[in-house]
């Protein structure tokens, strides 16, 4: 009687789709693993839900142009944006923050122009963004990390580690109702992950990479609905407050069984972390169209994977103002070298002086053979998945 059942129910999409649309992932996952039956409705389901081209449909109307943008430029999707494609949700008032890496904001701002969005500067830019933002980045002169004001509105409403913030808006036709929509490329200092781990709370820790989509905390997220604020974060209360009405419950300190058992904790608070580690939900991505990253330079190694991806952090226990409890604390290590293409974070303070020291050495060698027009950049990947440094020859 249950397997004729199971079939006539879980073999029609329009059927299956109003039960599992009311079921958070894992409840989705364990469904899948009860037959074979459930399991291809519930891979035929997530294809659908999590259609990442009809995603960014409502911003673009070429959703592939722009995720071979985010190929070539390791330009990363965050903030509700990506917190509503992971959530199968929508918010109408919200706009697509993108992350940008050093050196590709040039290429980004021009698509974004390309496509019919019209710059909206703030009051402390000039009204052609070509103004702010130079073509001729050149990453073989010493870097830096360090916090760079860029006004006051940008300073009260955005987290450290931010160089710039480009506001684009475009008038659309959805429904026969003119829509405003709004993207805003952050251009950031150190790197995407890094300026992500600035965020008020937990529950916006998520990325949408031109490949795949990463919750960095998905049992809290969407699972337990729940956030830990992250102290010095810089944001408004009222920032914190909307995500709260929509539906998640913020906690100020940890509690106490998240420091007694933190591998069950949702925050898993001092445990070693990477983007796309096991404790990450992932959703790989069709790629089906999207153009391919090209190699740097002649010399230099093409790879295939998104550099948001060979990042890593602790979210540490630090002692919070009333004695007995603690406060997350965010803690890494910044790796800025010439040598790599793109600045990175780790969790280990050790594996970052190994990286650097090598660094070090090999750039020496660099500086005195090479120029800018014919260097060679190495490629950087953690160990294990991760095995730590490969070099172009």
């Amino acid at each position: 009687m249950w397997e004729p059942l199971t079939e006539q129910v879980f073999s029609s999409a329009p059927v299956y789709d109003l039960i599992f649309c009311d079921l958070s992932p894992r409840t989705l996952v364990r469904l899948s693993l009860t037959c074979r039956t459930t399991h291809k409705a519930v891979t035929r389901f997530f294809k659908r839900a999590y259609n990442v081209n009809r995603h960014l449909s409502h911003y673009f109307p070429d959703p592939l142009s722009f995720r071979s943008l985010q190929a070539r430029t390791g330009l990363v999707i965050s903030g509700s944006n990506a917190l509503q494609f992971l959530d199968r949700t929508f918010y109408p008032e919200s706009d697509l923050d993108v992350y940008s890496h050093a050196g590709h904001v040039y290429e980004v701002l021009e698509w974004i122009e390309s496509t019919g969005y019209k710059f909206e500067p703030h009051k402390y830019q000039g009204e052609d963004w070509h103004d702010h933002v130079s073509p001729d980045w050149d990453g073989t002169v010493a870097r830096t990390t360090r916090f760079i004001p860029t006004g006051e509105d940008v300073r009260s409403t955005r987290y450290s580690n931010i160089a710039e913030v480009y506001t684009f808006k475009r008038l659309v036709d959805i429904g026969g109702e003119l829509v405003e929509l709004q993207i805003q490329v952050i251009e950031t200092i150190c790197n995407p992950i890094d300026t992500i781990m600035k965020y008020h709370s937990t529950c916006v820790m998520n990325i949408i990479t031109f490949n795949a989509a990463y919750s960095f905390y998905p049992i809290a997220t969407f699972e337990d609905r729940s956030a830990v604020k992250i102290p010095g974060s810089r944001h408004r209360p009222d920032v914190l407050a909307k995500y709260v009405k929509r539906g998640w419950r913020v906690y100020s300190v940890f509690r106490p069984k998240d420091i007694a058992q933190p591998y069950k904790s949702p925050f898993l608070p001092n445990v070693t972390r990477w983007v796309g580690d096991r404790h990450c939900w992932t959703i790989p991505l069709d790629t089906s169209g999207v153009g391919p990253r090209t190699a740097s330079s002649p010399s230099s190694e093409q790879f295939s994977w998104d550099p948001s991806t060979q990042n890593g952090w602790i979210m540490k226990t630090m002692p919070a103002a009333m004695k007995g409890l603690s406060v997350p604390d965010m803690d890494y290590n910044p790796i800025t070298t010439t040598i790599f293409r793109y600045n990175y974070i780790v969790p280990s303070e050790s594996l970052a002086s190994t990286i650097r020291g090598w660094a070090f050495s090999q750039g020496k060698l660099n500086h005195e053979i090479l120029t800018r027009h014919n260097w060679t950049w190495c490629v950087y990947r953690y160990p294990n998945r991760f095995s730590c440094i490969h070099t172009c020859a």
